[in-house]
């Protein structure tokens, strides 16, 4: 485990590891015990419970939010954070959403960003201010 580093996740890699995804579950599992402080976004919250209602388990979803805010520290979408997607948006080329969440990572300058979306395959690598993009394929 890595203790210094903070670590920021994209939902995609929480789906992944909380309904135990065939292909992506170890990966997953393998970035999240890597390290000790570990945050996601607000938006995240609201797809992990869309992706637990399409699949008909709202009820685990329910059961595992109060401990995913145990282990996550959950950041709310501000202004700076806005602000930030708007660059990265446009510099990258991201999608609003995936930009919103990246934004958060390099807005709290979390030292690594995991994500198994293509949308970041390009910026797989890349260091976005102090925010290294890792895209997990």
């Amino acid at each position: 485990m890595v203790k210094g580093d903070m670590a920021f996740y994209d939902t995609n890699i929480l789906i992944a590891y909380l309904f135990r995804e065939e292909g992506r579950f170890d990966v997953a599992e393998q970035v999240l015990r890597k390290h000790v402080s570990k945050a996601m976004s607000i938006i995240s919250i609201h797809e992990i419970h869309m992706y637990s209602v399409k699949f008909d388990v709202e009820d685990k979803f329910v059961s595992m939010k109060e401990l995913l805010c145990k282990l996550f520290k959950i950041i709310p979408l501000s202004q700076d954070i806005c602000l930030k997607a708007s660059h990265i948006r446009r510099d990258y080329k991201l999608p609003e959403i995936d930009a919103l969440i990246l934004a958060t990572a390099v807005y709290g300058k979390y030292s690594h960003f995991y994500t198994f979306d293509k949308d970041f395959e390009e910026l797989n690598g890349e260091k976005i201010e102090e925010t290294m993009v890792h895209y997990m394929e």
